[in-house]
């Protein structure tokens, strides 16, 4: 998870990691309450491990510089969920 997004309650840009931090810890209350808390924070570590579909977007690109190459990742990743 790279770059910069805008926070809502400061008007500010902040690094998205930050943000997504942020927002794990206020819904917590709400995930524990309902089981999925753990799960919530794995599937965050791995996201922020990963860096996500965005990530693999931006390297698909970056291999050969071609759109296509990033659509047929996609297509790839779909057909196999």
């Amino acid at each position: 998870m790279i770059g910069e997004v805008l926070d809502p309650e400061r008007g500010e840009h902040v690094p998205a990691v930050l943000l997504a931090e942020r927002l794990l810890e206020r819904s917590a209350p709400g995930l524990a309450a309902t089981g999925d808390l753990d799960l919530a924070g794995e599937l965050f570590d791995r996201l922020r491990r990963s860096g996500g579909g965005a990530a693999r977007q931006r390297a698909a690109q970056l291999r050969r510089g071609r759109l296509t190459d990033v659509v047929g990742e996609l297509a790839r990743r779909t057909a196999a969920a």
